[in-house]
């Protein structure tokens, strides 16, 4: 069976009047899939719903720079390429801006071709630099460890937060793999909300793999943080499970060894490990701490957070 190609997502904010339609087609034609907005809050929320690939600015947008400071200065999507549509005239006003807010420039008028070069040359450049995650476009392992790294030089009160999803291999195999990435899928956009809501700027957001997250906030608000989390996701998630399943309390999977089993519902549980009562010198020593935090929490029925005490090691 031939594998179908996914087609990569780029949205396109541009002045209402004007479609870009050579541009849509070029880069239909080479696999590209492309969002069209003339608002710039209504193109907000669809990166927060379902984050682009790559995304494309006209400065000819009414809020486009509110559009592009809004997502740069977002702990979860700042790392999307950004390119500025713009015009000669706008290059000396471009140019006073003390930090522009963007990955590159395309001058307008322009040939489709050099747009769709000037995307391939920016994803390329990307994929070298970025292990965003396929499936939820967050930061990968590269980029966590060096905000880790990044946390404990400045030497503040913040909490290194691991998250995993309890019984998630019991969920894929009752229901499948697609409810099963719609479920981590869910899970990124809860995560990235609560933490963008409590605190957008002063923190950050990750996807280790499969169904394992990471976030940084300010010690003040973890346990706020993880509160809303734990509230979100019971909420949320269960519209995934059959209402068989829910009412009953369980889900019937096979174990490891092929017996069929009865497993509890999807739960989420989070290990802290907040550096205003410890501290590490490594990414590493969090690691190791957080496993320690995560079995005991996992312990616990249903969705859970713990955070280590003072001393802990």
């Amino acid at each position: 069976m031939k594998q179908k190609i996914k087609k990569k997502r780029i949205l396109c904010l541009h002045e209402k009047k004007y479609t870009y339609d050579s541009i849509r087609q070029i880069l239909a034609n080479k696999n590209y899939f492309v969002y069209d907005y003339s608002d710039a809050k209504e193109a907000v929320s669809h990166v927060y719903n379902e984050p682009p690939d790559i995304i494309i600015v006209s400065t000819k947008t009414i809020g486009w720079e509110d559009f592009m400071t809004t997502l740069k200065n977002d702990s979860a999507y700042k790392h999307l390429p950004l390119i500025l549509l713009t015009r000669e005239e706008t290059l000396d006003y471009l140019l006073s801006i003390p930090e522009l807010l963007c990955d590159d420039f395309i001058l307008f008028p322009v040939r489709p071709e050099e747009v769709l070069l000037r995307i391939q040359l920016r994803e390329s450049s990307g994929s070298l630099n970025l292990d965003a995650n396929p499936l939820t476009r967050l930061p990968g392992n590269y980029t966590i460890m060096a905000n880790i790294q990044k946390i404990i030089g400045v030497k503040k009160s913040y909490a290194l937060c691991y998250v995993d999803l309890d019984n998630f291999k019991a969920f894929n195999d009752r229901y499948g793999f697609a409810r099963g990435d719609e479920a981590i899928r869910m899970t990124a956009k809860i995560i990235t909300n609560v933490v963008r809501r409590l605190s957008s700027r002063d923190s950050f957001v990750g996807h280790v793999g499969g169904d394992d997250f990471f976030f940084i906030v300010p010690s003040s608000i973890v346990k706020e943080t993880c509160k809303q989390m734990i509230q979100n996701f019971d909420m949320v998630i269960p519209t995934l499970i059959n209402e068989k399943d829910r009412i009953r309390g369980y889900i019937e999977s096979k174990d490891r060894k092929g017996s069929c089993q009865r497993f509890p519902l999807l739960s989420i549980s989070l290990a802290v490990v907040d550096l205003k009562v410890i501290s590490i010198k490594h990414p590493g020593e969090a690691s190791v701490i957080a496993s320690e935090i995560k079995k005991e929490v996992k312990k616990l029925t249903g969705s859970n957070y713990m955070i280590n005490r003072r001393g802990t090691s």
